[in-house]
């Protein structure tokens, strides 16, 4: 199977300096908060996402800090009304298994004061989430050091000059911080603590709700079927399949020096059907990376999160509300649904 090794959308930052320039000044002195870009949050709906335009047609865009690239789903390339071209061998995974990759021509593409002309943008993924028509990724958002404040309404771009570790949390509130695992330049991934063991976890703004996987909570102390552990409905991606989800109790979950006890979370097989077949055996295997948590929007809703590139860390603070969310069921199309190419 070939596999995908580059994003056909790409858009630059460079284009962002015109979305609004400032400085925020810390009171450190010398650091110097530069702010390069900032999209504002679509005011309605569950995902958090932003309003663009797609050859003069209004379109949403989930901001996915889970999917590595920026795409349309299938059903919002037939609204707007853009032929789609099979990419040959070329496949996505996401939650639920995987789906064919194709791709569209845009002539034009409008995001806040950005404009982008002429260019081909993938297309994936069998239905869409909660009535949007794609994904702003990774490859996008993670360009350069980025904050997102959902409880703001806001996602800004920012290059800091002069400034060194905590400086950069220029708003002043009590912050936890935590190591990322790799560049930061696909996905944000850091080690949180849950029960007090170590657990890689994916930040991933595209899917609603916080879920752990199946073997990271049996691993942990929590089985389906166990005390206290109760079913949850059903999920789906960008795959087919349909993936159970529980409901569990953790004695506790840290991110940093933050620390919640009993906290209520998601459980689900998220990624049991990302597999494929090489050539030359029948065993399927893993077809891609997948984390062992995701910590979803609710997380992001309760905190102003910054993600460093350059020091390769996420420092968060507690903005207030339910830190988790288990009450209702994830939309459909939810947790993990944003499509990863192969890789």
């Amino acid at each position: 199977m070939a596999r995908m090794k580059r994003t056909l959308f790409a858009l630059s930052l460079g284009a962002l300096v015109a979305l609004g320039w400032g400085a925020a000044a810390n009171a450190a002195g010398s650091c110097r908060m530069l702010q390069i870009g900032e999209l504002p949050l679509a005011a309605d709906g569950p995902q958090v996402s932003v309003e663009a335009q797609v050859n003069g047609h209004p379109v949403r865009m989930i901001v996915d800090t889970g999917s590595a690239a920026t795409l349309l789903f299938r059903k919002g390339a037939e609204q707007l009304g853009l032929p789609a071209r099979a990419l040959k061998a070329v496949r996505f995974y996401g939650v639920g298994g995987g789906d064919e990759g194709a791709m569209a021509y845009v002539s034009e593409f409008k995001l806040a004061n950005m404009v982008m002309r002429n260019f081909n943008v993938i297309v994936t993924g069998r239905g869409s989430i909660g009535g949007a028509q794609g994904i702003l990724g990774a490859g996008f958002l993670l360009q350069s050091d980025v904050e997102f404040d959902l409880p703001g309404g806001k996602v800004r771009f920012f290059k800091p000059e002069g400034c060194a570790g905590d400086q950069v949390v220029y708003w002043g509130k009590a912050y936890s911080v935590a190591p990322m695992v790799g560049d930061g330049t696909r996905k944000i991934a850091i080690t949180v603590k849950l029960n007090g063991t170590p657990v890689v976890a994916q930040m991933d703004t595209g899917t609603g709700m916080s879920v752990v996987t199946t073997a990271t909570a049996a691993a942990v102390g929590l089985k389906p079927g166990a005390e206290g552990v109760k079913a949850a409905g059903l999920i789906t991606g960008v795959g087919r399949a349909r993936v159970s989800t529980f409901v569990g109790t953790f004695p506790t979950f840290a991110f940093g020096d933050e620390t919640i006890g009993n906290a209520k979370l998601r459980i689900a097989d998220l990624f049991h059907a990302d597999t494929e077949m090489q050539l030359g055996s029948n065993i399927p295997v893993a077809a891609a990376d997948t984390p062992r948590m995701l910590l979803g929007a609710d997380f992001f809703r309760a905190h102003r999160v910054y993600v460093s590139r350059g020091q390769r860390k996420v420092y968060v603070s507690y903005m207030g509300g339910p830190v988790f969310e288990t009450r209702e069921a994830p939309p459909p199309a939810g947790a993990g649904a944003a499509p990863t190419p192969a890789r």
